[in-house]
């Protein structure tokens, strides 16, 4: 259904205007190669028996009166007899005014009787013309006469931007020959007096009539009176009207208002009627679509039957009321033929439709709004034809809102009904079958077979979890745009008869109460005797056309704040191939809520703190979330540790949220990374996620330990040390992964760039562009040289690092930068080492000289035997040396002490003061012999 309300809609459409040039003789001729067009300009207003023309046959507009008048164009043109687009009527940009017709025979063009009610007609159209009277131009009758203003009976008549065409019977009457007769844009309003009875009449014999663009208000409700009124004048059966089509317009009856012979405000009548209301009268084809109707109160919409019998119904095929509002309409009758629309009696021919209606009725009046008696007793459609009641909305009619009775299968689906209208209370369990008043919709006697519908066998609840296997997918009607909540109810077909076809359609219906204010939507084919529908749920206020014009009502599935879903569900069941169309169903309620409920937490297989790069996560949620949600709504932060090497370089990010496999997206694993030592926090703002339906989570993420401690695997050894301009030598360094990291599943590219220090002093490395390869753990060593030169004393030269790998555990890590102190000479330090055995505490050089012996020099140790070291650094540099060394690295031969040899490292030495490190090992049997050459 149609949940917005459609405001008044200014439909007055000025149709285009034809361009012309007034000139003498009110005519402009445009001359082709085969075809002479014209165009006649009415600048004269008078409406006496003085307009007509002086020669109609001479092919130039001139009223007896002077000037050209729309009497005397209309005389001319008819005389003329051009085919269609060839003649065209105006009047002049500067001419506004009232034609006020003299109620005289002389001053009418027509004077016999032109139907059943009325006798003439002032102005009276034969031959193909387009007339317009572009809104400047009114034509009221100031005396309440029975005579018609435009007579049309001719082919190709379009009469355009007619505004208050009034007389004091009808406007306009379509005549037995006319064809292709449009009236297009303008607006009538009877506001002075009750005079006028009809708008349009259209007699036996016409064809393909059409209203369009138009706003109607008022005329007198006589009985004998209608907007739009069939009159087979001569009760000839076998002359039909045909095609009458009344497209976009507005009839706009006032609330309050007099009708009288000063007053016409209040004037209120009829949509449609017919004349005499008799199986001799037919019309083949009748289109009302895309128009407005307010507050018809005690009058007849369409009444093709009057009586539920044949001698009061008309015959009526091709009929097509679609896309209409009728907003707090009456009505005039309590019987079931007496409704909104009551259809033809008896059989009905071609394709008839009623769809995508609203139809609210005022707080009283008729009680049925659509019906149809089809005198049918065979289970079959009445007559040839078919008929379709789709998508409507009906509120507040009291006996049934569809009644059908005799008439085979018919389609009725996707109608929706309003608070107001009638039906079982709940669990509503007679509304499956009962087909007396009190249902929204009657099957009664052979109608629909009266199959039985399936129903909802438990409570719709949303939907927390997989889906059941084998749920069919409820085909929702709303735009993508709509949040929704998803739902599952479970269905049952009936088991009892009579039953409906193998396969059906099963269309699901919302209520707040007892009756069925949304559709939801259609699971299509359905076999078997049970199953299981999903369903999409509307969030947030829905609206629904409320008695008063531009007001509405309103109604909520699924609360916006809160996500809390209430209500009830039922369904309607449509035979797959036939469209044979049951009752509606039982009612069940709706539970559970709708917004997400997020946590966010490290994994729980995650390490804190880890060496690897990917840190994982666990998002859950307590509905199913759209997997591309959750990546963009996860906030990230990062903090420095001790061990980071530049802060400003952390980089965090998300990698990636994928759902965990059989958690029906409840639960997804984001992988973060950082380039960086740091502490890695995650969460997830409010309004951040959604669920399934498009729902956000109210509010932001729980958690109770959503950070991992990243320690960065790759270490540089050492990070600094001091450099002679000029040994040979140089200082070594490399590239180390920490016990612990992840195996490189890739080579590891580092390069080297050094500052311009190393460069204004020559510094350079064995290679720029060290590799740890896959698998292994550490880099060669990179040999750093410096050319001899006089540098000053302690002189930094840095080389700065990064890494590239096809391994994302340590592509892109940032690296330490390598810090060089550069000397034109050695500085001088002494290293004392000691040995000593049965060690018993080890922890410092200090608890080893104190617990252990010193094996003195020439003493003999034994194979395997524990001995530890201690080394006494002392700085005993002088010159450019007396200052402070800093980064002392002591190394010793056996690479088993220390880390690969490396004692430790002094960070600071001033002169003349010493420091002591230790290592400790077992002896392991050496040759020291020496072969001669």
């Amino acid at each position: 259904m149609r949940s917005a309300w459609r405001h008044y809609r200014g439909r007055l459409i000025a149709a285009a205007t034809v361009a012309c040039a007034l000139v003498a003789g009110s005519l402009v001729m445009v001359s082709a190669a085969q075809a002479v067009s014209y165009t006649f300009v009415v600048d004269s207003l008078d409406g006496t028996a003085n307009a007509r023309s002086i020669n109609a046959n001479g092919g130039v507009c001139k009223a007896v009166s002077g000037g050209c008048t729309l009497r005397a164009a209309i005389e001319t043109s008819n005389a003329l007899n051009l085919p269609k687009g060839q003649v065209t009527i105006t009047v002049a940009d500067w001419l506004n005014g009232n034609i006020n017709p003299t109620n005289s025979a002389s001053a009418r063009m027509e004077n016999s009787v032109i139907s059943s009610f009325d006798y003439g007609a002032h102005f009276a159209v034969t031959a193909p013309v387009k007339i317009d009277l572009k809104n400047q131009v009114s034509i009221v009758s100031s005396v309440d006469t029975i005579t018609a203003i435009f007579y049309v009976n001719g082919s190709d008549v379009e009469l355009r931007n007619m505004t208050q065409i009034l007389a004091g019977r009808s406007s306009f009457v379509a005549g037995p020959k006319s064809n292709g007769f449009t009236i297009d844009g303008g607006s009538t309003v009877t506001n002075k007096n009750y005079y006028p009875e009809a708008f349009l009449v259209i007699r036996e014999g016409a064809k393909n009539t059409s209203v369009r663009n138009y706003q109607l208000q008022g005329f007198y409700p006589s009985g004998n009176s209608a907007l739009f009124y069939v009159n087979n004048m001569t009760n000839n059966s076998s002359i039909a009207t045909e095609n009458l089509v009344v497209d976009n317009v507005d009839i706009t009856y006032t609330s309050g208002g007099q009708c009288n012979a000063w007053d016409g405000s209040g004037c209120r009548t009829h949509i449609l009627r017919f004349y005499p209301q008799n199986q001799n009268t037919e019309l083949k084809g009748f289109t009302f679509k895309d128009s407005f109707v307010s507050n018809l109160t005690n009058q007849d919409a369409f009444p093709f039957s009057s009586n539920g019998t044949y001698s009061g119904s008309v015959r009526a095929s091709d009929i097509n009321i679609s896309g209409n509002d009728f907003i707090n309409v009456q009505g005039n009758g309590g019987a079931w033929y007496q409704a909104f629309i009551s259809l033809p009696f008896g059989p009905i021919n071609g394709t008839n439709v009623i769809e995508n209606n609203q139809i609210v009725r005022a707080a009283g009046g008729q009680p049925y709004a659509v019906t149809w008696g089809g005198d049918t007793l065979s289970g079959q459609p009445a007559g040839g034809g078919t008929l379709r009641i789709s998508n409507n909305y009906f509120n507040g009619y009291n006996a049934n809102s569809i009644f059908l009775s005799n008439t085979g299968d018919v389609t009725v689906e996707k109608n929706t009904f309003g608070a107001r209208s009638v039906s079982q209370g709940r669990p509503a369990i007679a509304e499956e079958s009962y087909a007396g008043s009190g249902t929204m919709l009657a099957n009664s006697a052979n109608a629909n077979g009266r199959v039985r519908t399936w129903y909802p066998s438990a409570d719709a609840k949303v939907l927390t979890e997989d889906a059941p296997e084998g749920a069919a997918q409820v085909d929702s009607p709303l735009a993508e745009d709509i949040p929704v909540c998803v739902a599952t109810v479970p269905v049952q077909a009936p088991t009892e008869g009579p039953f409906p076809a193998d396969t059906v359609d099963l269309d699901v219906y919302w209520t707040q109460d007892r009756t069925a204010e949304i559709y939801l939507g259609r699971a299509s084919e359905i076999t078997g005797k049970s199953g299981t529908l999903i369903l999409n749920l509307p969030v947030g206020e829905q609206s629904f056309p409320s008695t008063v014009v531009g007001q509405s009502d309103k109604a909520t599935i699924v609360d916006a704040q809160t996500g809390a879903a209430k209500g009830y569900i039922r369904v309607q069941t449509i035979a797959s191939e036939s469209g044979q169309s049951s009752q509606y169903s039982r009612i069940v309620g709706i539970s559970g809520s709708c917004r997400p409920e997020i946590t966010i937490n490290q994994a729980q297989d995650q390490n804190d703190p880890t060496l690897a790069r990917d840190l994982h996560y666990t998002v859950t949620s307590s509905v199913p979330l759209r997997p591309e949600s959750v990546l963009p709504a996860v906030d990230i932060s990062a903090a420095a540790v001790a061990e980071t090497i530049d802060a400003d370089r952390l980089n965090p990010r998300n990698i990636s949220a994928e759902p965990v496999p059989g958690s029906a997206n409840r639960e997804f694993t984001v992988i973060a990374r950082v380039d960086d030592s740091a502490t890695v926090q995650l969460g997830i703002a409010a309004e951040k996620v959604r669920s399934t339906g498009g729902l956000t989570n109210r509010d932001p993420a729980a958690s109770v330990d959503p950070s991992v401690t990243f320690h960065n695997p790759v270490r540089l050894s050492p990070k600094s040390f001091t450099l002679v301009a000029g040994e040979p030598s140089g200082k070594d360094y490399r590239f180390k992964i920490t016990a612990g990291a992840p195996d490189p599943t890739a080579d590891l590219n580092f390069e080297a760039t050094g500052d311009e220090a190393t460069v204004t002093n020559k510094v350079s490395l064995s290679t720029n562009s060290p590799v740890v390869k896959a698998g292994e753990t550490q880099s060669n060593k990179v040999r750093v040289t410096a050319e001899a030169s006089e540098v000053e004393a302690n002189t930094p030269a840095v080389f700065a690092h990064t890494v590239s790998s096809t391994d994302t555990n340590y592509d892109g890590l940032v690296v330490d930068s390598l810090l060089v102190r550069l000397f034109s000479v050695d500085p001088s330090i002494s290293i004392t080492k000691r040995a000593f055995v049965s060690v018993s505490d080890s922890s410092s050089p200090e608890s080893i000289m104190a617990t252990g012996t010193e094996a003195l020099k020439g003493e003999r140790l034994t194979d395997a035997q524990p001995v530890c070291f201690v080394y006494t650094v002392t700085n005993t540099s002088r010159d450019a040396w007396e200052t402070i060394l800093s980064d002392v690295t002591v190394t010793d031969s056996d690479t088993r002490l220390g880390e690969g040899g490396i004692i430790g490292v002094v960070p600071t030495l001033p002169v003349g003061e010493s420091v002591m490190l230790s290592a400790c090992s077992v002896l392991i049997p050496v040759d020291t012999t020496v072969e001669g050459p």
